[in-house]
């Protein structure tokens, strides 16, 4: 009797005759147990990320301090003493004039104009040569109007 009814079972299904009536009345395919996997490790994926973002982040709030206004007054005294010495080290108006532009954007605040003033800009300011170009004198007009304002 087993005989014939594997006899029936390869004549109806083919050579791979056993495991073929599992996937004729099954739902779920190998395609759908791939995309399922698929998805979990991409799942996995991100949140193996989120948690290095997270531990990056802790890590870096734990062990760098914070930016004090004494730490940024210095940031501020030497990077205003580093433009400074550019302008005066200046040969054309290009250098000129970028390093009037990021003084300018430096000069907004009133502790940045005293750094600016600890750092000596206004005599820096007056040796520096007369332009040809009017950005440069834009420049160096509305720096030393903010400069000679707020002493």
């Amino acid at each position: 009797m087993r005989r014939l009814a594997s006899q029936l079972r390869t004549y109806l299904f083919g050579k791979n005759a056993r495991n073929s009536h599992t996937s004729q009345f099954s739902s779920f395919s190998r395609r759908d147990e791939l995309s399922i996997e698929e998805e979990a490790e991409r799942k996995v994926g991100w949140l193996l990320k989120l948690i290095f973002a997270g531990t990056a982040s802790y890590v870096a709030y734990q062990f760098f301090p914070y930016m004090d206004e004494r730490r940024m007054k210095i940031v501020e005294i030497g990077g205003a003493q580093q433009l400074l010495n550019m302008l005066e080290d200046a040969k054309d108006d290009r250098t000129r004039k970028e390093a009037l532009k990021a003084l300018v954007a430096l000069s907004f605040s009133d502790a940045a104009v005293g750094v600016l003033h600890q750092a000596g800009a206004i005599p820096i300011l007056n040796s520096t040569e007369i332009s040809q170009d009017v950005e440069v004198v834009n420049y160096k007009s509305s720096l030393l109007k903010r400069l000679h304002g707020k002493k």
